[in-house]
């Protein structure tokens, strides 16, 4: 599955098996990208379940889904010419779920209210993608745990993968499979919840970025629903990812791209 991304900025997709931290270090790894000066960031809550908006102490009053189901009711009534400006609008639609901060947006797929298969609310958080990153100096996606969104191409612009596992079976061939699919795109892992890195063999296409320790503290913030971004400066996790994303940038774009001053 080739990058689709033609001006090679970095879209990094944090991937993994259900229950393994994903949501946590991409929270925290966000912080340390904004911290690096990597600004005006893009970041994207692509589970239906949700948790990095609010992980990070946010809200977005509407999602991909609700942008969906409303275009979707407008439609039903239209007639033939107000269908026609209906669909001339999904832009407007897709900007409208966009939430601006200073340094860093929001997109967030959010939950359909229809049954049925997420791949529609998919396709349309792909085209939101396209259609707002381009101002961005680094897009973070919080995937899906498991690997449909990869399957689904909803991570086609990709052009870096980081896997996180916990050093169970399971995460381990979740990575294996993930790394298979990425195709030609960059594959990273994250050891959470580890001193060691978890001894876990990486395919040989996979770089180990480094790994991330149990701490109580990001444990007590997030069953407590308290922002991540206001754990302590000196948090041994917040520091651990820090020293991660110090990894990718040396390893993937130090030599391509510099952040913001």
């Amino acid at each position: 599955m080739p990058s689709g991304n033609s001006n090679n900025k970095p879209v990094v997709a944090v991937c993994g098996k259900g229950g393994v931290g994903k949501t946590v270090f991409c929270a925290l790894f966000a912080k340390a990208l904004v911290e690096a000066g990597w600004v005006p960031m893009l970041l994207v809550d692509a589970d239906p379940v949700g948790g990095l908006i609010r992980a990070i102490g946010e809200t977005v009053k509407k999602t991909i889904a609700s942008a969906r189901s409303e275009l979707i009711a407008s439609a039903r009534n239209a007639g033939a010419e107000d269908k026609s400006r209906i669909a001339r609008q999904l832009d407007y639609y897709l900007l409208e779920t966009l939430e601006e901060r200073d340094s860093y947006s929001m997109l967030a797929i959010g939950r359909s209210p229809e049954k049925g298969c997420f791949c529609p609310a998919n396709t349309l958080l792909r085209e939101a993608i396209n259609a707002v990153a381009e101002p961005f100096a680094f897009v973070l996606i919080d995937a899906e745990a498991g690997v449909e969104q990869i399957k689904r191409e909803v991570t086609r612009n990709v052009t870096d993968i980081i896997v996180v596992h916990d050093g169970s079976m399971r995460s381990a061939e979740a990575l294996e499979y993930i790394a298979d699919l990425a195709g030609g795109i960059r594959t990273f892992s994250v050891a959470n919840r580890s001193e060691e890195g978890n001894n876990i063999e990486l395919p040989a296409c996979v770089r180990m970025l480094g790994h991330v320790p149990e701490d109580e503290d990001v444990r007590d913030y997030d069953r407590a629903g308290r922002p991540l971004w206001e754990l302590p400066n000196d948090n041994y996790a917040t520091n651990a990812v820090r020293n991660i994303q110090k990894n990718y940038s040396e390893f993937t774009v130090e030599t391509q791209h510099e952040p913001s001053e």
